[in-house]
C-alpha cells in the first residue's frame, strides 16, 4: 500500500475595502486573496477522462457571467447544425396546397410568409397593387416569377385620362424591378407615385422610383450612422446580388436632389410645421426658460466641418433656410463692422484655434474653414455659423448678439460658457461696449485648466453662482457626433451641405429631447448626493481645523479671492500670502 498524499489547506486572506462615492454612505467590500498554492509533484498520473472532466466542469473561482456565457455558447453549438438543415429544407416547397383555395400551388412570397404558397389566381388576387416579388417553383429551385407587377389607380379616376407607364422601381427589399404603373392626367406623376408609396427620382417625367420605406431606412442610417449614398447602394448590392449596372443605376437615381428633397419632405411630414406653424420644429429646448429665468448657453468652434471650393455652387437656397445656420450675408456684414485682428493683451491661454492647425496652402482650397455653434445646457442645438476666416472674436460676438436679440422683451439672464471668455471680456471693454448686464461669462470645466489662476477663479463654472454642475462641454459632445459628417459634406454643394448638417442637428436635438426627463432626473439625483457630500466635507474641515473656522469665514475667503483675481496686478500668488 502506498502512502496517502498529504493535503495542505491554505487560509484565505480577506482585505477590507472602503469606498466612498457620491452614491450615498460609504460602501464596504472584501477582496479574498488566497495564498500561493504549493508546487509539488503529483504521484498519480492524470487520465484523459479526468482531464476532460476538468475542462467541462467550471471552477469555483469562475464568475457567474463566464458560466452564463459558456451555457449560451454550448446552447448555440447544440442547435446550429439543425438550424442549417432547416434552412436548406425551406428552399423547397413544404406543401403544394394553396393557403387560400387549397388548389395546387407553385408560387410563394417570402415577404408575406415563408411557409405559405399560392396558386397563380390567388397570388394575383392577394397581391394586387403590391410590390412584393413572388417566386415560382420549377421542380428544382425557386426562381423569380415571370408575372408582371402592376399598380392600379384607386377609385375616382374613371372619367379622367388614365394612361400606363413602365418604370424601374427599387422596392423595399432593395431589388430593382420593372413595374407597369397607371397614371392619371389630373395630377402630376410625382403625386400619383406618392399614392403608391413610391418616391420619384426626378420631379418631371420620372422613369425611376424608390420605395418610401427603403428611403426612410436610408435617412435613419445616414443621420444616425453617417452612411453615404454610395455605401448604402453597395450594401443593397451585396444583400440582393445586384449587378454592377444595377448598382450604378441605383446610385445615379438616388444621389442629388431626389434624396435631399425626400429628407426634407420626411422632416415636414413628421414635424407638421406646415399645418401648424406654432408647433416645435425641433429647434426649441423643452426645459430651457421661455420668458423668465437663467439660460445657460455653450459656444465653440469646429474646424473639421470644412467645404472645398471645388465642390461646386448652388443655384437655390437651402431647403431648411435659416432654421439652424444663420444667413451668411448677415455674418459677412457683421465681420466687416467688427474688426478684431489685434490680439488682446490678456490672452492668458495663448489661444490660436484652427489657424495653427491648418496651413495657408490648405486653407486656400476651402471656402468654409469650420463651423461655430451654440447649444443650451441640455445640449439642444441653437444656432450655427459657417466660418471662413478662422475663429475670430466676431463669430462668438455675433452669436451672443443674436441670442440677446432672441431674448428681447424677456426677463432672461444669458450665461455664456466659452473657451476664452477672458479674451471676449477684454475685447468688449477695449471696444467701449462693455459686457451687457444680462450676460455672465464662464469657461468650461475642462478648458479652465488651460488658463492662468486669475481666469480660473473669475470664470470657472465651479466657482460662479448660477451655473450649478454644468460642465460647459456640451458643444464638444455635439461635435463628436457632427464631425462624422465631414467626410460627406466637404464634397457637397453649399445648399446640400447646409441641409444635411441641419438634418443632422435636428436629429441630434431629437435624441436629446426624447430622453430629457430621464436626464434631468439623473442630474437632480446626482446634485442632491453631491450636496450631501459637500456638506459633510465642510463640516469635517470646520471640525478638524486647528483654529476656529466657520462657514462665514469661508465665504469671506472666497470673496477675497475673487477680488484679488479681478485686480489687474500680475503676482496674485504673492497677494494671497
Amino acid at each position: 500500500m502506498g502512502k496517502a498524499l498529504k493535503t495542505t489547506r491554505f487560509r484565505n486572506v480577506k482585505i477590507k475595502v472602503v469606498r466612498r462615492t457620491i452614491a450615498g454612505p460609504a460602501k464596504v467590500s472584501y477582496l479574498s486573496q488566497g495564498l500561493p498554492q504549493p508546487n509539488y509533484k503529483q504521484t498519480h498520473p492524470i487520465t484523459s477522462q479526468q482531464a476532460e472532466l476538468d475542462d467541462t466542469t467550471p471552477s469555483c473561482s469562475e464568475s457567474a457571467y463566464s458560466k452564463a456565457k459558456k451555457r449560451e455558447l454550448h446552447a448555440w453549438d447544440a442547435v446550429k447544425d439543425d438550424m442549417l438543415k432547416v434552412s436548406f429544407e425551406c428552399s423547397a416547397p413544404i406543401t403544394t396546397q394553396c393557403v387560400v383555395c387549397q388548389d395546387h400551388a407553385d408560387y410563394r412570397c417570402i415577404e408575406c410568409s415563408t411557409t405559405a404558397v399560392f396558386c397563380e389566381v390567388c397570388l394575383k388576387r392577394t397581391h394586387r397593387n403590391s410590390l412584393h416579388l413572388p417566386e415560382k417553383w420549377n421542380n428544382v429551385y425557386y426562381e423569380p416569377s415571370s408575372l408582371g407587377l402592376f399598380l392600379f389607380l384607386p377609385e375616382g379616376h374613371d372619367t379622367h385620362a388614365v394612361y400606363t407607364k413602365v418604370m424601374k422601381v427599387i422596392v423595399s427589399t432593395g431589388r430593382l424591378c420593372t413595374v407597369t404603373v397607371n397614371m392619371c392626367a389630373c395630377e402630376p406623376e410625382t403625386c400619383t407615385l406618392l399614392r403608391y408609396g413610391l418616391w420619384p427620382a426626378t420631379a418631371e417625367k420620372p422613369q425611376t422610383a424608390f420605395s418610401i420605406p427603403l428611403l426612410e431606412l436610408f435617412v435613419c442610417l445616414s443621420l444616425e450612422c453617417q452612411v453615404s449614398v454610395e455605401g448604402y447602394c453597395n450594401t443593397l448590392r451585396w444583400k440582393n446580388n445586384l449587378t454592377l449596372a444595377e448598382v450604378n443605376t441605383l446610385y445615379r437615381a438616388l444621389v442629388g436632389e431626389s434624396i435631399s428633397h425626400f429628407r426634407h419632405h420626411h422632416f415636414r411630414q413628421r414635424s407638421l410645421v406646415d399645418i401648424c406653424p406654432q408647433l416645435d420644429d425641433g429647434t426649441i429646448c423643452p426645459a430651457c426658460p421661455k420668458a423668465d429665468g437663467d439660460m445657460i448657453v455653450t459656444l465653440d468652434a469646429n474646424f473639421g466641418l470644412v467645404r472645398k471650393q471645388s465642390s461646386g455652387t448652388s443655384v437655390v437656397e437651402p431647403l431648411h433656410g435659416t432654421r439652424m445656420f444663420v444667413d451668411e450675408k448677415d455674418v459677412e456684414e457683421y465681420l466687416l463692422s467688427h474688426l478684431d485682428s489685434s490680439k488682446p493683451h490678456e490672452d492668458c491661454s495663448n489661444f490660436k484655434a484652427g489657424n495653427v492647425l491648418r496651413s495657408q496652402k490648405q486653407a486656400k482650397k476651402l471656402d468654409v474653414t469650420g463651423v461655430f455653434g451654440a447649444s443650451c445646457r441640455h445640449e439642444m442645438p441653437l444656432m450655427f455659423v459657417n466660418m471662413s476666416q478662422g475663429e475670430r472674436l466676431a463669430y462668438p460676438l455675433y452669436v451672443i448678439d443674436e441670442l440677446l436679440r432672441r431674448c428681447e422683451d424677456k426677463n432672461i439672464h444669458l450665461r455664456v460658457v466659452y473657451d476664452i471668455p477672458c479674451v471676449v471680456a477684454s475685447h468688449l471693454h477695449k471696444s467701449g461696449e462693455g459686457i451687457p448686464h444680462n450676460i455672465s461669462l464662464a469657461i468650461p470645466a475642462f478648458h479652465v485648466y488651460g488658463h492662468k489662476l486669475p481666469c480660473q477663479i473669475k470664470y470657472s463654472t465651479r466657482r460662479l453662482e448660477g451655473f450649478g454642475l454644468t460642465d460647459g462641454e456640451g458643444m464638444e459632445r455635439l461635435w463628436s457626433f457632427l464631425r462624422r459628417f465631414a467626410r460627406v459634406t466637404k464634397e457637397m454643394t453649399p445648399s446640400h451641405r447646409l441641409d444635411l448638417l441641419t438634418d443632422a442637428l435636428l436629429h441630434y436635438g431629437r435624441r436629446k429631447s426624447t430622453d430629457l426627463e430621464m436626464q434631468l432626473l439623473q442630474r437632480l439625483d446626482k446634485a442632491e448626493k453631491i450636496l450631501i457630500l459637500a456638506q459633510e466635507d465642510i463640516s469635517s474641515v470646520i471640525r478638524e481645523a486647528p483654529v476656529l473656522v466657520s462657514e462665514e469665514d469661508m465665504e469671506k475667503w472666497k470673496k477675497r479671492e475673487m477680488e484679488l483675481a479681478q485686480q489687474k496686478q500680475k503676482p496674485i500668488s504673492k497677494q494671497l500670502k
